[in-house]
């Protein structure tokens, strides 16, 4: 990937209901009312195939999500023109360690070495949900739909796009749950959904890849 990667937090209803006693706290005592993103950079991205680096000590979570990928530049597009501007989807991987807060950035949990996978794009158009399914050595370990999300992929654009000028070759990360999978060294992480070539890592302990 040769743009941004942009990754929205808080755009899936488990995490609005995890959070919802602690938004209504100081300092901000409302939950917000535009998407909250942050960007994944350049040392965080790896491709299919590839090692994801496990820190010695943490506990490492895997975001099974969808990646959408910006097709042309975008400055305040509606909702409606967003489908233009998208170039295609992939299977993406947003792994984190576990935050305790949205309220800053969180760069030690988000920009981890290898921490967003990418799959390869397809051209898929989201006309209906999509089943986000990650198999840890070869079992379930989690399932999600877009149905689920805060905002679909062409309310991201035009939202994202109204901040900030998407360039052509710029990722967004859709979202993922609150409650997502545990992963360990010596894992096989593969990430699949019905018309997306898979995502499949290897999960190796930082320092002996």
């Amino acid at each position: 990937m040769k743009g941004t990667v942009f990754a929205v937090a808080l755009n899936h209803q488990s995490q609005i209901a995890h959070w919802h006693e602690a938004f209504g706290q100081a300092p901000y005592k409302t939950p917000p009312k535009t998407p909250v993103w942050f960007i994944k950079p350049r040392n965080t991205l790896i491709n299919s195939g590839d090692n994801i680096l496990h820190p010695a000590g943490e506990t490492v979570k895997s975001g099974a999500t969808l990646a959408l990928i910006i097709g042309k530049d975008a400055r305040k597009v509606s909702q409606a023109e967003a489908k233009n501007y998208i170039a295609g989807f992939a299977l993406a991987n947003e792994v984190s360690l576990p935050e305790d807060s949205f309220y800053r950035p969180a760069i030690k949990a988000k920009c981890c070495d290898s921490f967003c996978p990418i799959g390869e794009m397809t051209t898929a158009t989201l006309t209906s949900p999509v089943e986000i399914i990650t198999l840890i050595n070869g079992k379930e370990a989690d399932r999600w739909s877009t149905k689920d999300l805060v905002r679909d992929a062409y309310e991201l654009v035009a939202a994202l796009s109204e901040f900030a000028t998407l360039k052509a070759g710029d990722v967004i990360l859709i979202g993922t749950p609150h409650q997502r999978a545990t992963i360990q060294p010596g894992d096989q992480v593969v990430i699949q959904a019905e018309g997306f070539p898979s995502l499949s890592n290897q999960v190796v302990a930082a320092g002996g890849q």
